[in-house]
């Protein structure tokens, strides 16, 4: 299978994905203070199904990039920087950025914008930093990374040895009876963590990686399921909340897989292409999803500070305009501070 083949397919969920939770949280922002004037009919009320969508995929890439590392202990350092790389370098700078920018919006202008009751210790800097589970978040979609650096955690172990299958496999068992039998898997808890509804998710994308190498679906069976997964999401999504994993994992977790493997089959047939924006959108994905949350809510809070306020309509349109200034800020972010820094780490 050649990465180009299914790059443009991921890219495109990719970008998709991230764009759903930044107006799903721009729209819940115009919903929490301008209710019943709602961002684009509240459609995005389910764009945080962009997660699930995200772990799915995630399961997908990190075992087609890794095959060849699996039961090869001497690429277990190889498989960790790149990893690392990934995820930490950019999340360090948006997060010390984060505090900065909050320290002088607080003691220098006297603005109450990131007030989120920061601990300001040692454990817990070491533990926002390090992605620990259940972290402090100074920004709150963080949480997801918890999990995606478990994930990268327990399928080393694979590379390690493949004896050590039994491991995940014991998580899975574990999850299954806490998400599906139990129904417990929304409290915060590290056992909740360990085994969550989202190991299935991912291990939904490592299975989808494996089927799509050995079959091929009939470009008419790939529409069918495309159809069928996407009315799934839309018909049911809406009576599903976002701390309820059983149903997450049902409504969103198992369509998704259909729709990364419907659009990959459908990619190899050359029935669709993505537009570029999309796949540009996908690249920068990951520095969208950082700087969204944190952008969003100082931009909503610039026009307060300076002491004017909008009306529904107005904060509307600034939505758009917040919504557009993010995904830019994204391209510049990827291109400018993510890539270098990633290139010159890897060297």
């Amino acid at each position: 299978m050649s990465s180009k083949k299914i790059i443009n397919s991921i890219q495109f969920l990719r970008g998709f994905a991230a764009l759903a939770v930044v107006i799903h949280h721009t729209g819940g922002y115009v919903k929490r203070y301008y209710e019943p004037h709602l961002l684009l009919g509240d459609f995005f009320s389910i764009g945080f199904a962009g997660v699930d969508l995200f772990f799915v995929i995630s399961g997908f890439i990190i075992h087609f990039t890794s095959k060849n590392y699996l039961n090869n202990p001497a690429k277990l350092k190889d498989y960790l920087s790149k990893r690392f790389v990934r995820v930490y370098p950019i999340y360090w700078i948006v997060t010390t950025l984060l505090f900065t920018l909050g320290w002088l919006i607080t003691h220098v202008l006297h603005k109450n914008v990131f007030s989120i009751g920061y601990p300001h210790t040692i454990i817990a800097y070491l533990q926002t930093y390090s992605l620990f589970p259940l972290h402090f978040a100074i920004n709150p979609v963080t949480w997801t990374l918890s999990y995606e650096i478990f994930f990268y955690v327990v399928f080393a172990l694979l590379i390690i040895s493949k004896r050590l299958i039994i491991i995940p496999f014991l998580i899975l068992l574990v999850s299954f009876y806490n998400i599906f039998i139990q129904k417990s898997g929304s409290e915060l808890t590290y056992f909740n963590f360990i085994f969550s509804g989202y190991n299935f998710e991912f291990v939904l994308g490592c299975l989808i990686f494996q089927f799509y190498e050995k079959v091929q679906l009939s470009k008419a069976l790939s529409l069918i399921l495309l159809t069928v997964a996407i009315s799934i999401i839309i018909y049911f999504g809406y009576e599903v909340s976002d701390v309820d994993s059983f149903q997450r994992v049902l409504t969103f977790g198992l369509p998704s897989g259909l729709i990364l493997l419907t659009l990959l089959n459908l990619e190899k047939d050359g029935v669709i292409s993505f537009p570029k924006i999309f796949l540009m959108l996908g690249d920068a994905s990951y520095a969208l999803y950082l700087i969204h949350f944190p952008m969003m809510l100082l931009m909503n809070k610039i026009p307060q500070m300076l002491g004017y306020k909008f009306t529904a309509t107005q904060e509307i349109n600034y939505s758009y305009l917040i919504i557009i200034s993010i995904v830019i800020t994204s391209f510049f972010v990827h291109k400018w501070i993510e890539k270098p820094i990633a290139k010159f780490i890897l060297k």
